[in-house]
């Protein structure tokens, strides 16, 4: 398996995504210095770049476009988008359902598994160490040529932080490898969903003390779906939260079919509806109940209202309520149409989720992923030449089984393999080691196809033939269900604080962004571009970097950046307006910046938070007979469709 996806790396058209990995060894019985344990480590897969060439992949030409860039514009973020239609006419939507100019032909995408690593990449010198044991199995230094290439690499926020931190931390200072100019960064998708999700569920969770008094909101759809008390401090795994979300949409979208067709039922609405007809209602319903013009309007009479009274008469103008109602038709609508877009592989309908996501990011507090959409945005539209754009837009979803509408994104990928790393091929009891599993993380894929191929032999899959998930009672008492404070409108408020003083974040990213252009056009003391056949010397080069990572704390410094770390990215004397000779040259900085202020994410528990297609089962129910009386007796092959087994 390591033989194979050395041959794949040797072409020089692969790109790596990597993740950690938490394993827990046990101990039968507890004795002293034996005991049960959790260690950190990092899995990694590679795969062959689709729709690229050697030659559209020269760092020459990353580094001068990179020193050409002009400054991120507010107007390279702000886009229009629409919602999508009705999921029941399948043909029909199928045809109508908008393609962009980005969507990537249909492939299927070959993984390659890498040995799994005793490499806690959580800091930026385990991040270093990860790359180097990476270039190593795969043999790159072998081949000539190979620092002129452009190298890429997938993570989530904190992989990729760590990766922009190694090149700020030496630009001006080091070249060649350990200057980490080679590479190219691609943001993990799966991860920008989860910050979607837990901020959409901040947002609109609502008070669950408040009952009935606040209908629309998440507290009291999850009370009338019996679901599960949540905690909002403490929220519960990605999937339980994403299937809130949109289970609370769907009914929304039936209800709102009923106000604007002025029918009873869904059964009466269908009795004589065309598609022509079901396009106009559509249409009708987002103008209504999901653009925040209508929201500005009422909470605008509000504010008049209260600014004109003397008394402490209460203020009937606008409806709270039903404006909170609309900005998470809205918000749930727009992360609908990412998750339509990533299973379609269409980079350009990602692409301008992405960009609104730059401001509802900021406007729910999820600051640091709000910053990496301006690292994306700006790098898609100014710093990297048009060939790499176009092979990070073909290579940032990827398509396992070949299938159409089957496409997921990269980190989710990884995620996968490492579910299964961890709960079906680990060993157990005095056998588990890290010897163990870095011997059986290439073999994953090539086990779970060998498992499958034994299923198909012998008759029977029992892994994946189940019903799918009944909502027939669920929409229905959402449906049937329709002051505290009012939700705020995120992307508008995200908006506002993106452009809000004289050091605004949008300010000090251009700032930081100049001050690196500068840094990396001054010529490196150590190491060039002109080093790249020199194996041995990129090896000291990166020893050294490591080195000076692990001793260059210094206790006096005190953390210069953000909660975000918004200029920290490009220059770790951030936030100081001091001349060039009073800069501080400590990359501890960093270090402090990047290792502490984690924050509470949602978690991925079981299966279903890492399922390739989650829609298999949540959408099921949208084909079922109206009256919702009839049992959908098909079984579901979540295999065919990138499911578990």
């Amino acid at each position: 398996m390591v033989d194979a996806a050395s041959a794949v790396a040797s072409t020089g058209l692969f790109a790596t995504s990597y993740d950690n990995i938490n394993m827990v060894f046990r101990a039968a019985e507890q004795i002293v210095g034996w005991t049960d344990a959790q260690e950190n480590g990092t899995c990694a897969t590679i795969w062959p770049l689709w729709k690229a060439r050697l030659e559209d992949m020269k760092v020459e030409d990353l580094t001068s476009t990179f020193d050409q860039a002009p400054l991120l514009s507010i107007h390279d973020i702000i886009v229009t988008y629409g919602g999508e239609g009705f999921e029941k006419f399948g043909d029909d939507l199928a045809r109508t359902l908008p393609v962009s100019d980005e969507k990537i032909e249909l492939n299927k995408t070959p993984l390659h598994p890498l040995p799994a690593m005793d490499i806690d990449e959580s800091t930026i010198v385990g991040g270093a160490e990860v790359v180097e044991t990476i270039f190593d199995i795969l043999g790159i230094r072998k081949v000539k040529g190979w620092l002129g290439t452009i190298k890429f690499f997938c993570g989530d926020q904190l992989t990729i932080a760590q990766l922009r931190a190694l090149v700020n931390i030496w630009a001006g200072h080091e070249g060649g490898y350990s200057g980490f100019g080679w590479g190219v960064w691609m943001p993990g998708l799966f991860h920008a969903k989860m910050a979607d999700v837990h901020g959409c569920l901040l947002t609109h969770w609502g008070k669950p003390s408040a009952g009935t008094q606040n209908p629309g909101c998440l507290a009291f759809h999850n009370t009338v779906l019996q679901r599960k008390p949540i905690t909002i401090t403490s929220p519960p795994p990605f999937r339980t939260c994403r299937d809130l979300i949109f289970v609370s949409l769907y009914a929304r979208v039936l209800h709102c079919l009923l106000l604007v067709s002025k029918k009873a039922s869904l059964k009466e609405c269908l009795e004589d509806l065309t598609w022509a007809q079901l396009e106009l209602y559509s249409t009708e319903i987002l103008k209504k109940f999901g653009s925040a013009d209508i929201v500005s309007e009422l909470r605008q009479k509000r504010k008049q209202a209260a600014a004109k009274l003397t008394t402490e008469t209460p203020v009937h103008d606008g409806d709270m309520v039903f404006e909170n109602a609309v900005l998470f038709f809205r918000d749930a609508l727009l992360s609908r149409e990412f998750t339509d877009a990533v299973k379609s592989g269409d980079s350009g309908r990602v692409l301008l989720v992405l960009k609104t996501w730059a401001l509802s990011f900021r406007g729910s507090g999820q600051t640091k992923y709000a910053h990496e959409m301006l690292h994306l945005i700006h790098n898609l539209t100014h710093v990297w030449p048009r060939e790499i754009r176009n092979i990070v837009l073909n290579n940032w979803l990827i398509s396992p089984t070949g299938n159409p509408n089957s496409w997921i994104e990269v980190d989710l990928m990884q995620e996968h393999m490492n579910f299964w790393i961890k709960n079906f091929y680990r060993a157990y009891g005095s056998s588990a080691s890290w010897e163990w599993l870095e011997m059986v993380a290439p073999c994953v894929e090539i086990l779970r196809q060998l498992a499958r191929g034994f299923k198909q032999m012998l008759g029977s899959d029992l892994g994946t033939a189940h019903h799918p998930m009944d909502l027939s009672h669920d929409l229905p008492d959402l449906m049937d269900n329709e002051d505290d404070a009012p939700a705020v409108d995120i992307i508008s408020s995200g908006l506002k604080d993106l452009l809000k003083g004289k050091e605004s974040p949008l300010v000090n990213y251009n700032d930081a962004f100049h001050h690196l252009q500068a840094r990396r056009c001054l010529k490196p003391l150590v190491g060039s571009e002109s080093d790249e056949d020199e194996a041995p010397a990129a090896q000291t080069s990166l020893a050294t970097t490591v080195e000076v990572l692990r001793h260059s704390e210094d206790p006096e410094l005190e953390d210069p950046g953000s909660q975000e770390g918004s200029s920290d990215d490009f220059n770790f004397n951030s936030g100081s307006e001091n001349s060039d000779d009073e800069e501080s040259e400590h990359p501890g900085e960093f270090l402090q910046e990047f290792e502490d202020g984690n924050v509470q994410e949602l978690s991925l528990e079981s299966a279903a938070d890492v399922c390739l297609d989650m829609d298999a089962e949540d959408l099921a129910t949208l084909d079922r007979d109206v009256d919702l009386e009839h049992e959908h007796d098909s079984d579901l092959d979540t295999d065919e469709e990138g499911g578990f087994v």
